[in-house]
């Protein structure tokens, strides 16, 4: 029931740059123009090569097979819990689960979605055997590189602001 329940001194709460807070499931218009939603949209770019450039690859050797289909399984999940994300920043809608700490659950997801693209890029690289399963590897490792800077942005967004206010995901 943490839901809709916010305590009454912290919907009063201005911070500064901020008017009041934003009506739920309405446009933010200005969160497409930040960095962390840039960064957002090239991450699901990239993931999304890395997850075409694998789905078509010609041919997977007996050995390369379970490499390719883990790197499948994180590059999918990646770009929608991404994409997940951007929605829910875009519609104001984490303003509406203020129990939940959103700089923090960013900060978990960025270090989860590091260590699975590390050992899928990793166990790509080891099995690639032709060009599309190189560029697979090659855009696994460009996004991993992505959510890696979206780790250290989310850890200086929580170190800043903590559990005070729900963050820009």
């Amino acid at each position: 029931m943490c839901l809709w329940i916010t305590a009454p001194d912290e919907r009063n709460r201005h911070y500064p740059g901020e008017s009041a807070e934003p009506a739920p499931f309405t446009l933010n218009k200005a969160y497409p123009k930040t960095r962390p939603a840039i960064l957002k949209i090239f991450q699901a770019i990239f993931g999304l090569v890395a997850f075409l450039c694998a789905f078509f690859a010609p041919w997977w050797t007996d050995r390369s097979v379970h490499a390719f289909r883990y790197l499948e399984f994180v590059c999918q999940w990646h770009v929608w819990s991404v994409i997940f994300l951007y929605i829910l920043v875009l519609l104001n809608v984490h303003y509406r689960l203020s129990c939940i700490d959103w700089a923090l659950t960013e900060l978990i997801h960025y270090v989860f979605a590091v260590i699975f693209f590390f050992t899928a890029a990793i166990s790509a690289a080891v099995f690639a055997a032709n060009s599309s399963m190189i560029a697979a590897t090659v855009f696994a490792f460009f996004a991993l590189a992505l959510y890696g800077a979206g780790a250290y942005m989310a850890y200086q967004e929580w170190k800043e602001k903590g559990a005070h206010r729900p963050a820009f995901v």
